[in-house]
Parts: structure tokens; sequence; C-alpha cells
């Protein structure tokens, strides 16, 4: 029967204010009607030391530390859109624009051991041109390592100081002391739209 519990009569005796009930048959009277609590222990943390199943642990690696170096060019050729310089160098359409890196003597001592150049840019605030037509080729050392549509979106706020710069990550296959890096505005657009360029940056890893 729900709600009952077969059990002598002697046991757990209702008080007299419930209905009469056979004695074989005495409704559950619990002794302690206070509030209960879960104890359900969390089986997925290290407070439950007893439960067989425990987390999987940590997968750590300690490798040797590498030392990286970065040569930094401020690019300032026009008096606008740059940030927070407030200038930036600007390629319009089917121009070209040329850079060089010159690795201090000193550096070399270390030994190379990897390169990227990364170059941090905007499009034009021309909204009604399509930001799908703006490309550029990218040599570094003759070598081409980007051909294509830029990752770079309209500037904005229109005419001012451009808070939305991206950066474009290259990696370089040959890297040199003397190094040289061009950039052709290749963009499918009007001759006046234009791609700014606010700062590059050469990031060097040594052997050392």
């Amino acid at each position: 029967m729900l709600g009952y519990h077969r059990c002598p009569s002697v046991y757990n005796r209702m008080p007299h204010s419930y209905p009469a009930v056979d004695n074989d048959y005495l409704a559950y009277y619990p002794y302690n009607s206070g509030t209960m609590y879960n104890q359900t222990a969390n089986m997925t943390t290290a407070q439950a030391p007893y439960f067989l199943l425990q987390n999987p642990p940590p997968v750590l690696s300690d490798n040797r530390p590498v030392t990286r170096l970065t040569l930094f060019k401020e690019l300032t050729g026009f008096p606008n859109y740059g940030n927070p310089s407030g200038n930036a160098d600007i390629l319009y359409t089917g121009t070209r624009g040329v850079w060089t890196f010159q690795i201090p003597a000193s550096l070399l001592l270390f030994g190379l051991r990897g390169a990227q150049l990364v170059i941090r840019g905007v499009l034009d605030d021309h909204y009604d041109i399509a930001e799908s037509r703006y490309a550029a080729r990218i040599t570094i050392n003759n070598i081409t390592v980007f051909n294509g549509r830029v990752p770079f979106v309209h500037g904005r706020p229109a005419g001012g100081i451009f808070n939305n710069w991206r950066e474009l990550v290259l990696n370089i296959p040959n890297l040199r002391r003397n190094n040289r890096v061009e950039i052709v505005n290749t963009s499918d657009a009007n001759p006046d739209d234009w791609i700014a360029f606010d700062w590059m940056e050469l990031r060097i890893a040594t052997l050392g």
C-alpha cells in the first residue's frame, strides 16, 4: 500500500489527532521532519577521492624556450588614419611600395631559426566599394608569399583615426641580413581606392 509501512504497532505510533488506522499498517511518520539536504558528492572533482573513475591527468610539456627578436617599423607616409600614431602608408590601386628590414649583425650570432612578417593594414573608407575587390601581391626577397584578397576591412570611423586595423602574418622562407618587402596593390577597384598600412614587424626566432 503506497505511503504505508507494515511494522509492529509499538513502533512509530501516530499522534492521537490522526484518524484511526489498522495497527498493522501505520502511516509513515518521520522521526526527523527537518529540511533534508543533498549529500551527493561531486564525483567529477578531486573532492571525491573515493570515486573510482577520476579525471584524466593533465597533458603538459616543458619545451626549451625560444628567443624571439622583433624589428618594428612604424609607417608614417600620410598624416592620418594610423592608430595610435596618426600616420600610415597608403597604396592606391595599381601602385607598389618597397620597405626594407636590416638585421643587425649581432643578432646573427644567435643563429636564425625562422621569421615572420606582420603587416597591420586596413582598407579605405570608401564603403560603396566591396571589400572583396581589394587585393595585393606581397614578395619578400623576390619570393611571393601572398597573392590575393587582403584580409582587411574598410576603415572606421570615416575620415579619422581608424580603430579596426587587422594583422596579416606571413612566413619568411629566405631570411637574409638585408630583407626587401614589396607590396603591389592589385585591387579590382578605382584608381583612387587604397589600402593603408600602419606598421610592419619582423619577428625572428633564434636557435640560442
